[in-house]
């Protein structure tokens, strides 16, 4: 037999231990051609998690420039990262209110990938001065592809009785089991690091949303989901917004509701423009009509005195032609 894996290679007829006995020599035909159309398949989805490998390391060299120019910004903002750990809904679980002030002295927070994607990540912290270690920069990394995966910590300078005790942490236990000051130090595995994968996956990506999110504590799940609607212009059925419609806010509404009475007036007020304009053309179309009428008259005139002139000259004619025949017979 070959020592290829049996996912990389076609199977033969005898490689299907499950087969039933009965299957006809036909189906059993049928299901090698399958297998061999699967095989096909294996290799195209390898082929395209290789080339998604690679758009995803070009695209992460593309942000690091981005991610810089946050950095820039959110350290310039008090208190940033502590507001968005303290918002968020599965983090916010592992911050007992006496460690919120070693979050204030969180200054940045940064997560690298390593080159190959898949063999892991690290999380990179930078700190203030504080009341519980002198480290200014904390590092977590996590071997995902090593022979057994494993985590690498930043040796941490406690100061005098603030370590804290380790407890016999399990690897099924949950963020909410665990606190931020306790996961600084332990090296949980990488596949069950809950506070390292949210980290990672969501906070990272878009802390902002986190930072302008009101106080986890103060508000219920549908608070917070209407509040992420309304960001992303979703009415609280998950709907586009209308801005004809109804379904937004009531701020939202009473704006629109405005807008309509704003455009009203506008039509109004065209309305009574095009009346205006259309009286001011009557009025035109009678001046001009007795304009044209008192031409008329003055043609008519005209036209008779030129008659009565023609008569005139006619009749001066016929006596000089009278005379003129007396003259003669004389």
């Amino acid at each position: 037999m070959s020592d290829e894996p049996a996912a990389k290679r076609m199977k033969s007829i005898d490689e299907f231990p499950n087969l039933r006995a009965d299957v006809a020599d036909a189906v059993k035909e049928k299901l090698i051609e399958l297998d061999t159309i699967q095989h096909q398949l294996d290799i195209m989805s390898e082929k395209a998690a290789e080339e998604i490998l690679r758009v995803e390391q070009t695209f992460n060299k593309k942000r690091v420039p981005i991610y810089e120019k946050r950095k820039a910004l959110t350290t310039k903002i008090d208190n940033f990262w502590q507001t968005a750990f303290l918002n968020h809904h599965l983090l916010s679980t592992a911050i007992p209110e006496e460690q919120e002030d070693l979050l204030s002295a969180l200054r940045d927070l940064e997560v690298q990938e390593f080159d190959d994607l898949r063999s892991g990540f690290k999380i990179i912290m930078t700190f203030d001065k504080n009341d519980y270690f002198e480290n200014d920069v904390i590092t977590k990394s996590y071997h995902l592809q090593s022979e057994t995966p494993s985590t690498e910590i930043t040796e941490i300078q406690w100061k005098d009785n603030k370590k804290p005790t380790l407890r016999d942490f399990q690897p099924d236990d949950d963020a909410a089991s665990i606190t931020f000051l306790e996961w600084l130090s332990y090296a949980a595995p990488p596949d069950s690091d809950e506070i390292a994968e949210v980290i990672k996956d969501d906070l990272f990506i878009n802390p902002l949303q986190y930072y302008v999110m009101p106080d986890m504590q103060e508000v219920d799940e549908d608070d917070i989901e209407g509040f992420l609607n309304e960001e992303r212009g979703l009415d609280e059925n998950g709907k586009p917004i209308n801005k004809r419609g109804g379904g937004g806010s009531p701020k939202l509404e009473l704006e629109m509701e405005a807008d309509v009475e704003e455009e009203e007036m506008d039509e109004d007020e065209s309305e009574g423009e095009d009346e205006e304009e259309e009286e001011g053309e009557g009025d035109a179309g009678v001046i001009a009509d007795g304009e044209e009428d008192g031409d008329d008259e003055e043609e008519e005139e005209d036209d008779e005195e030129e008659e009565g002139q023609g008569e005139e000259a006619g009749e001066e004619e016929e006596a000089g032609e009278e005379e003129e025949t007396a003259q003669a017979e004389a």
